[in-house]
């Protein structure tokens, strides 16, 4: 059956089955919407019978896709961010702009990448580059949508991918090093991060999985120090953490280019039993849009 086009790229409520998906509520996808449950089952229902297919699994206790309602949702969303494309693209052109590149970073880059992008804008001004920010597994997971173009992340991100399917450019290299506040050290032998992790909370960014995850983590201590700290707790950012850090409440493992680790409240303690990690730059291989030329080209030249 031949889809509507006009349902997956222009008509606004193809959001009530994207929201729905995610949500796995009537209600709460009504209440996003400020409409009636009995709109939002309208509207699915009627999807359902141009598709010919059942999207969801109802009954009065839950709301589940079907395997067809999942395969929906992935290529709706894929759509949808190719019509987004289209007309960031097509704007970019009427305001003279003669390329668009969009580019993610981790958590951490943008503390390294100023040099990088203030290059880039100003001998490319004619190039529109949005630039987006997410942890490492969302990262890996967008540049193989192509909902980025390309991503500037450390090179455990490269695990995500099969050989030859991507390009890398090393940009820099770094360190890391424990993190911990004067008065906190000032309780342990100086430069004893082993002593430190065996009392003290572990302060992590670390996923559940991908890239930078926890198992990562594990194998990075127990290489470093010889085992995994009992205690741990979770942050999303290098702030919130580097907060905790400074509010006395543990310490946190970080590359040692984060600028805010060099406060004279701080004390860095050098982690040396790795190598240092390689930040670089990430695209697929078949990715076409010469703007990503241009970015690994930069990227040979800093």
């Amino acid at each position: 059956m031949e889809i509507d086009k006009k349902d997956i790229m222009i008509n606004k409520k193809i959001q009530y089955f994207i929201t729905l998906a995610q949500c796995l509520s009537f209600t709460k996808a009504a209440n996003q919407y400020g409409v009636s449950q009995t709109a939002i089952s309208q509207y699915i229902a009627g999807l359902e019978q141009r598709l010919g297919v059942k999207l969801f699994h109802r009954n009065p206790h839950s709301v589940s896709l079907t395997e067809a309602g999942k395969v929906y949702y992935r290529r709706v969303c894929h759509m949808l961010q190719y019509y987004e494309d289209t007309v960031n693209q097509t704007t970019a052109a009427a305001d003279l702009y003669s390329g668009y590149v969009k580019v993610g970073i981790g958590i951490y880059e943008y503390h390294k990448t100023d040099d990088f992008f203030s290059q880039l804008l100003n001998r490319y001004p004619a190039i529109k580059t949005d630039v987006y920010q997410y942890p490492y597994e969302e990262l890996t997971r967008r540049l193989k949508n192509g909902e980025l173009d390309a991503i500037i992340a450390i090179d455990l991100c490269e695990d995500s991918f099969a050989n030859r399917e991507i390009h890398t450019k090393p940009l820099f290299s770094s360190n890391n090093c424990l993190v911990v506040e004067k008065s906190v050290a000032a309780k342990y032998p100086e430069n004893d991060g082993a002593a430190m992790l065996k009392q003290e909370y572990l302060i992590t960014n670390c996923e559940n999985a991908g890239p930078s995850s926890m198992d990562m983590l594990r194998n990075l201590l127990v290489e470093e120090y010889g085992f995994f700290p009992e205690r741990t707790t979770r942050t999303n950012s290098i702030n919130p953490q580097l907060l905790m850090v400074r509010s006395k409440q543990g310490v946190a493992i970080v590359p040692d280019f984060i600028k805010e680790i060099y406060d004279e409240n701080l004390i860095r303690i050098p982690m040396h039993h790795h190598p240092p990690y390689q930040y670089e730059i990430i695209s697929l291989a078949e990715n076409d849009n010469p703007a990503v030329d241009i970015l690994m080209q930069l990227g040979d030249e800093l």
